[in-house]
């Protein structure tokens, strides 16, 4: 039996959550407690309480690429919902749990430019810069400068300015730590507002008419492949009988999966999207199983195909 919840989170701390409710893929059980938090005095009070109480903890952003399972999850889910922007002569100060979307409506008012090509991500800033998030052969990482984090277990604050972030490909040492992104120093560069706008806008364009948003998903499952990190012997045979579009130094994973011939494979209640061969869409009451299973037939037949091992994009928790 938990300890009492503390006074300033009765009224937000929620028993027995469906995690449905909250996942882009439409996918997911109960988890024993979820909270939103927006203060700092709220997080600090909500990692104490889990922490006396021995619950497990999973931090989330917009969980726009989290696959939950069906099962029941005995911790706490944190949402990070803190919303500050605050323009600085030098800089962006905006909190983790800032909405893309937003961040770039404020763009667009104080006329901030270079952040266009985040139009259509469904996450938080935070999120974003957890993940190194990219597009349009462009990344988060290149216009951070220092990031805020709060220790899960000791609440302590620490800094990390660029260079000690680790960003990579998908990658930043945030996903090596047992630390919650708070707050993020951006780079701030002014623009002419119209040009902000038609790009955003072209941007947006784009994935409509790619049709990202056609069924519920999780956005690209699997990362692009760097050509960095394919054997000489196996990337020459694949030049040489394929000849694959390669853009940015990697070869994209859809492009592999279409060509493994497992494009239009169904499993339960998910398929792989005929609109993006890197996607898997719930278009039929989809387990978390059936997402699962068609991860790794996917990665199964793709190895068969070209001898590389997909590597998953998106969060998987499973309990």
């Amino acid at each position: 039996m938990e300890g009492k919840i503390p006074q300033i989170l009765k009224n937000k701390i929620k028993k027995d959550f469906s995690l449905k409710e909250i996942s882009f893929a439409k996918i997911g059980g109960i988890a024993k407690y979820f909270v939103e938090i927006s203060q700092k005095k709220e997080l600090l009070s909500c990692l104490r309480w889990a922490k006396k109480n021995n619950l497990e903890i999973i931090i989330i952003g917009n969980a726009s690429n989290i696959l939950f399972s069906d099962g029941y999850f005995k911790g706490i889910i944190i949402k990070i919902k803190n919303h500050r922007f605050i323009l600085k002569k030098k800089h962006l100060l905006v909190s983790a749990g800032f909405l893309i979307n937003d961040f770039l409506k404020k763009c667009m008012k104080y006329q901030i430019k270079d952040y266009e090509w985040l139009a259509g991500i469904p996450g938080t800033i935070g999120g974003a810069v957890y993940g190194n998030a990219g597009a349009y052969s462009r990344e988060i990482g290149e216009k951070v400068i220092k990031v805020k984090t709060i220790d899960i277990f000791s609440l302590k604050e620490r800094i990390y300015y660029q260079k000690d972030c680790c960003f990579d490909y998908r990658e930043s040492i945030f996903k090596r730590k047992q630390e919650i992104i708070w707050e993020i120093f951006l780079k701030k560069e002014k623009g002419n507002l119209k040009e902000i706008q038609e790009k955003i806008k072209s941007y947006l364009k784009e994935r409509v008419e790619k049709k990202n948003y056609l069924y519920p998903s999780l956005g690209c499952i699997f990362k692009n492949i760097p050509l960095s990190k394919i054997k000489n012997n196996i990337l020459k045979e694949i030049i040489k009988k394929f000849n694959p579009p390669i853009k940015g130094g990697k070869i994209s994973a859809g492009w592999l999966i279409e060509k493994a011939n497992i494009k239009k494979r169904k499993i339960g209640g998910v398929m792989i999207a005929p609109f993006h061969h890197n996607i898997i869409v719930n278009y039929q009451k989809a387990t978390f199983n059936d997402f699962l299973k068609l991860i790794n037939i996917i990665k199964k037949k793709v190895f068969e195909k070209f001898k590389i091992l997909l590597e998953e994009e998106i969060i998987i928790k499973n309990f």
